[in-house]
């Protein structure tokens, strides 16, 4: 039927709607998982919402406020002039920008995902401005497939 495909900051997904089934592959630094699903074994009914984030970025923020804060003891104990305290506390301002910058990738490295379970595995769908076409498109199919189940399979449970 179609096709789509979801590349964001590492993660790669890939969606291809058939007729009575999804074809489904992800990609990221930890793995990949490929697998195909009937529109029937999908249950759309509790969605998971997930976030994730490079918590090195964050870690690596660390040494430089260090770095800052011992610059601003030092020029502070140290300098006998005004121009070698504003020195120092020049030294603090550049670590403190370094630490800000690693803060902000850290800040942007975060990947918001919605999961779905199926029978063949977790369904894994990237907010990268696609993920509203491909869960519709998802409800949809789910929703044709198992009222045409019904249409065929009619039971009566007594």
């Amino acid at each position: 039927m179609n096709s789509l495909v979801q590349k964001f900051r590492g993660h790669k997904t890939k969606f291809s709607f058939e007729e009575h089934s999804l074809s489904y592959e992800h990609r990221d630094s930890e793995g990949s998982v490929t697998f195909e699903v009937k529109y029937t074994e999908i249950d759309l009914s509790n969605a998971i919402y997930a976030t994730s984030k490079n918590p090195i970025l964050k870690f690596a923020s660390f040494p430089f406020i260090l770095l800052a804060i011992f610059a601003i003891g030092k020029a502070s104990l140290v300098a006998d002039s005004i121009e070698k305290l504003f020195a120092g506390l020049l030294v603090a301002l550049v670590w403190l920008l370094v630490a800000g910058v690693f803060w902000l990738k850290y800040k942007r490295s975060e990947v918001s995902f919605t999961m779905f379970d199926s029978f063949r595995g977790r369904i894994v769908i990237i907010h990268d401005g696609q993920e509203s076409e491909i869960i519709n498109t998802l409800k949809k199919l789910v929703n044709s497939d198992r009222n045409e189940f019904k249409q065929t399979n009619d039971f009566v449970i007594q």
